[in-house]
């Protein structure tokens, strides 16, 4: 049976994201090698103060860098004011790059909205999402857009009431086990898993066997799917 209404999600599902993030994470430890400090400890360092500074910076751009920021105070007692400004580009290149749509997207996308009520849902900063989504080519598909600071069970539900949807008539669709398909399925959603190689290490997780969870290769399968 065909939903009515699609959840989308937008990094790493329409268009790339973490690409962007590893990028900056290199540069970050290339900088930090060229001030004379192990590059294996400046890696391991921002990939743990990321995850623990969550709750205190969010997700995106900025939030990395000032992870990137803690990391060289815990290496440098004394940090300089050029290598702060470094850092502090590399946040802002990540914050203003390019959205680049992933494979099938441009041409699936127009084919979903004229059946489906479509909802983008993404996570992070508001301003740095929605940045994004207004660059992109595909706002004008969607009938609603939310962005939340944090995508679970109970942010799922909140948009499900919010804008009135019913679970059993509601598909979510995303890359991420953490934050796209486990919400949902535990809502009573069904949900499309599109892996994506990059994801962030800290949205996988194992998924459960469940009749609510699809998985396709590509966004493109998502017309023989639902079309």
């Amino acid at each position: 049976m065909f939903p009515k209404n699609l959840i989308i999600d937008c990094d790493d599902t329409l268009w790339e994201n973490n690409r962007f993030f590893l990028d900056a994470h290199e540069k970050f430890v290339s900088l930090m090698e060229a001030q004379g400090y192990s590059r294996e400890r400046a890696d391991s360092l921002l990939l743990r103060l990321e995850m623990e500074n969550v709750p205190r910076y969010g997700y995106g751009a900025r939030s990395q860098a000032m992870s990137m920021a803690d990391v060289y105070g815990l290496l440098e007692p004394e940090p300089e004011e050029k290598i702060l400004q470094t850092i502090e580009e590399i946040g802002e290149g990540v914050f203003h790059h390019p959205v680049c749509l992933l494979p099938g997207v441009e041409e699936t996308v127009p084919k979903l909205a004229d059946r489906y009520k479509m909802v983008m849902y993404t996570k992070g900063n508001a301003e740095e999402q929605l940045g994004k989504i207004e660059k992109s080519p595909l706002r004008e598909y969607f009938h609603h857009v939310r962005v939340v600071p944090e995508k679970d069970r109970d942010s799922f539900r909140g948009v499900l009431e919010e804008l009135g949807l019913k679970a059993h008539e509601t598909w979510m669709i995303g890359d991420s086990p953490r934050s796209d398909i486990l919400p949902a399925v535990e809502n009573g959603v069904r949900s499309v898993f599109i892996p994506f190689s990059m994801t962030w290490q800290h949205e996988h997780t194992a998924l459960p066997p469940s009749g609510h969870i699809i998985t396709v290769e590509h966004f493109g399968n998502l017309e023989a799917l639902l079309l």
